[in-house]
């Protein structure tokens, strides 16, 4: 390990007492060592600081800051950022899952494409117990994909991107008056300006959880909104009826999030909405009208039917197969 380590890793963390202690120990799987590990304990009142304490004791490369009211993740992420020394950056929520390579082959591929600011992989729904929720996540982010960055989330996931410090430093960081959508904003003011990079193989578990933040669905939407409107302040060239395109796509994407919770009469009405709104964008792309084909099914099949073709089409698709461990993909 270097004087000063190759990637920093940054880990908010609200009232983790029962997963922080997990998060950092698998962190010691991962294959490629040269990194440190900045937790900040954004204003919890449980032991979540005592628990990182003691795994401090057995791995020097973890630090920890504490604030002392709860601020937000973007901001918790900022914090990290300030202090880091690290090169390269990655962000890992408390509750989220690396596979042991993703450090490796990230850097790997940042070694491999000199200019790019953010390289990504693929993220896979897992429940709470880490297991499989027949998802993936993800688009292939390679060159320029500033117009498709706009269009969806390709990074879709907090703890999936690797970014260059030097990169992130020059658009800002995250912006927390974004709290559930300040990913997507970084990665579109990141596109604009540098190329991406992808390794493209499931490396992450991105937990999905009753009562989380990204359930929040109208709070996303409105987000989403001023994500785009800043967007559209930035780049005048993105006209109205773009505009409104990007709006029904955003919807859609709440859509998808109502099928996977399970929430088919709410995912109907969000679907509606995105339709109404611009439905060129939504029908032209054949994995959307996949994804209405899967919510058709959802709605008129018994749901232990579905749940039996769910997984053949997610095997075929994706390679996953619902109900298997995350560390599976190992």
């Amino acid at each position: 390990m270097s004087i000063l380590p190759r990637v920093t890793v940054i880990v908010p963390a609200f009232q983790s007492e029962a997963r922080i202690s997990s998060t950092l120990h698998r962190l010691e799987r991962q294959t490629f060592g040269d990194f440190e590990v900045i937790v900040v304990n954004d204003g919890s009142t449980d032991r979540t600081s005592a628990a990182v304490r003691r795994a401090m004791e057995a791995d020097p490369r973890i630090r920890l800051i504490e604030q002392t009211r709860n601020c937000g993740i973007a901001t918790a992420r900022n914090v990290g950022i300030e202090v880091a020394r690290g090169e390269l950056l990655a962000f890992l929520d408390d509750d989220d899952l690396w596979l042991s390579r993703k450090l490796e082959l990230q850097v790997m591929r940042f070694d491999a494409a000199r200019d790019a600011a953010v390289v990504s992989c693929y993220s896979a729904l897992v429940d709470p117990a880490g297991r499989l929720l027949g998802w993936r996540f993800g688009g292939e982010t390679e060159g320029d994909v500033y117009d498709e960055m706009l269009e969806w989330d390709m990074i879709s996931g907090g703890s999936v991107a690797l970014v260059a410090r030097s990169a992130l430093e020059e658009v800002g960081g995250f912006d927390a008056s974004l709290p559930e959508r300040a990913d997507w904003d970084l990665w579109v003011r990141l596109a604009r300006r540098h190329p991406f990079a992808c390794v493209p193989r499931v490396l992450v578990g991105y937990t999905r959880r009753p009562g989380s933040a990204s359930q929040s669905y109208e709070r996303m939407l409105a987000q989403g909104r001023s994500v785009l409107a800043k967007a559209q302040r930035e780049t005048p060239s993105i006209r109205d009826r773009r505009h409104r395109a990007l709006l029904s796509r955003d919807i859609f994407a709440i859509t998808f999030f109502c099928l996977a919770d399970g929430q088919a009469r709410l995912a109907w009405r969000y679907l509606a909405r995105s339709l109404w709104t611009s439905p060129g964008i939504i029908l032209r792309k054949p994995r959307r009208v996949g994804v209405i084909f899967m919510l058709v099914l959802a709605t008129v099949l018994p749901a232990p039917a579905y749940r039996r073709v769910f997984s053949v089409m997610s095997r075929a698709a994706f390679g996953l197969r619902p109900g298997m461990a995350f560390d599976a993909l190992e």
